[in-house]
């Protein structure tokens, strides 16, 4: 997996947080309260990642795997974000 579709998919899942993609019928919390409760915590993953660092990584893919054990719905849409918070690896280029 390749870090760019990584981070790729991140800013895609914040920004189609932020355009509603996630308010539905099913769901009973609005843009804001996705937003803090994926967006926020995503983007401060990505924030304090360093991918040349070993320890770096297995910080954020254990923060990431949080986020996305208790949003499968939201990370469903987004396949090489999931595949990385549940550890496949990545290549930095």
């Amino acid at each position: 997996m390749k870090y760019p579709e990584v981070c790729r998919e991140a800013f895609a899942l914040v920004d189609d947080i932020g355009k509603g993609a996630f308010n539905n019928e099913f769901s009973e919390r609005g843009t804001l309260a996705t937003t803090v409760e994926v967006a926020m915590p995503v983007l401060a993953v990505f924030r304090e990642l360093v991918p040349e660092d070993a320890k770096s990584v297995a910080e954020a893919r254990s923060r990431l795997a949080e986020i996305a054990g208790a949003e499968q719905g939201v990370f469903s849409h987004y396949p090489a974000l999931a595949a990385f918070a549940l550890g496949e690896s990545i290549v930095v280029q």
